[in-house]
């Protein structure tokens, strides 16, 4: 039975109060680095990387963040080790956890993370998979609350994303944040390409809780009316090129653009999880007005973000 508290696997696994507890802590490691501030946390303490995926910004940030807390990260060539293949998941996760503290992944399969949490012994950070991306969340939460007022608007009601495009991990682990802090959430996306079933039903209890919406539009131009932050993702996910055509048919009227802002409330921002593919998803227009367009600063925060996360679930083993 895995621990699911121990590792970072879903946003959905952790408490409404882990996940606050989470953002506050990479707000305030931010903050540290902005004051030329360092910390010693996990000196001496060392994570594996495994990425099966490519990664600018994953891949920089947790190397990054590891030194800025005084530990070490080491990256696994997934075609050394060919987990699975040339070595099962069951050794190669019993090995890692005599050597480093903890193990993060950005693979296909959320099984894969979930099998090196079960047969390790070391918390397990799932940095991306094809069914969830939560550490984005937390950095999205970071940006939201530093940059935007938190999650409520100055009248007291939740503030609104709607996420504009696939139903896809980003969308999922949006939607799981939504129900952890108290968010509406609002995806538009071509009829057929929705969020799973269960994806919505473990976020109800949450969004209900809060007094907070989920809804579905076929049609973007009603999904941004009432929105506070418009959201996108690439419309062909690593892995899924040989749909580009078929998806691009069907996502063409999904487009963040200046027609469609035009149409949200006056003060909504924009982001994106990166990397934008800029014509397609988002116009370059949008992506360049810095004004509107809060990417760049989420970017910033995945950092801060990746930071918090392995302070989380690394700080039992440093005592």
């Amino acid at each position: 039975m895995i621990d699911r508290n121990k590792h970072f696997l879903r946003l959905m696994d952790w408490s409404e109060e882990k996940v606050l507890e989470t953002i506050e802590i990479a707000s305030r490691l931010k903050a540290e680095v902005h004051a030329g501030k360092v910390s010693d946390r996990l000196h001496g303490q060392n994570i594996a990387m495994f990425f099966e995926k490519p990664s600018l910004r994953t891949i920089t940030t947790f190397q990054v963040g590891m030194n800025q807390l005084g530990g070490h990260a080491v990256l696994l060539s997934p075609d050394s080790i060919g987990l699975g293949k040339r070595e099962s998941v069951k050794d190669v996760a019993r090995c890692l956890s005599r050597w480093v503290n903890a193990i993060v992944v950005r693979c296909f399969k959320q099984q894969l993370v979930e099998e090196l949490a079960e047969y390790g012994s070391i918390p397990v950070v799932n940095a991306l998979t094809d069914d969830y991306h939560p550490c984005q969340a937390i950095a999205f939460a970071q940006m939201i609350n530093e940059s935007l007022g938190g999650f409520k608007n100055a009248d007291g009601k939740p503030k609104t994303v709607a996420f504009i495009g696939d139903g896809n991990n980003v969308a999922n682990s949006f939607l799981a944040l939504a129900a952890k802090v108290g968010m509406n959430f609002t995806l538009a996306c071509p009829k057929g390409f929705e969020q799973p079933a269960k994806v919505v039903e473990e976020a109800e209890a949450g969004l209900k809780k809060h007094g907070c919406q989920y809804r579905v539009f076929h049609d973007p131009k009603e999904a941004v009316k009432d929105a506070d932050i418009l959201y996108s993702d690439v419309w062909v996910s690593m892995g899924q090129e040989g749909e580009k055509a078929t998806k691009q048919s069907h996502f063409l009227p999904f487009q963040i653009n200046d027609e469609l802002l035009k149409l949200a409330p006056s003060h909504c921002k924009v982001s994106h999880c990166l990397p934008a593919h800029r014509g397609e998803e988002i116009t370059d227009s949008v992506m360049d007005n810095l004004d509107v367009n809060m990417s760049f600063e989420e970017a910033e925060n995945r950092l801060h973000a990746h930071k918090a996360v392995l302070w989380q679930v690394m700080t039992p083993f440093n005592k």
